[in-house]
């Protein structure tokens, strides 16, 4: 069997073959993904990184009162504050990044 080439394909147009997912679709529901809460940012030399030990203190760009924002694949999709959720950090959401 020879594999099909994009030549051997037949073009699907909207309303032929199978639906279409969207977020709402349960298959699209099922997947995770990883959020990543992003407390600041620091810029440093190669030098300054290299002589980091342990103890060591980098500042953040933040203030401790700034909000936190979480990514999805490198962009913001919401912001919120810290909070302790028993012996672990959390973000209670206090902003939503509108759907694009």
């Amino acid at each position: 069997m020879t594999p099909k080439t994009d030549q051997d394909r037949t073009p699907v147009t909207p309303g032929q073959g199978a639906p279409l997912l969207t977020l709402e679709s349960p298959a699209v529901q099922e997947v995770t993904v990883e959020l990543v809460a992003r407390l600041g940012t620091a810029r440093m030399s190669i030098a300054e990184l290299l002589a980091l030990k342990r103890g060591a203190v980098v500042t953040l760009d933040q203030q401790i009162n700034a909000p936190v924002d979480l990514l999805l694949n490198q962009n913001i999709v919401a912001r919120g504050t810290i909070v302790a959720v028993g012996d672990r950090f959390g973000v209670r959401i206090d902003d939503v990044a509108p759907a694009a």
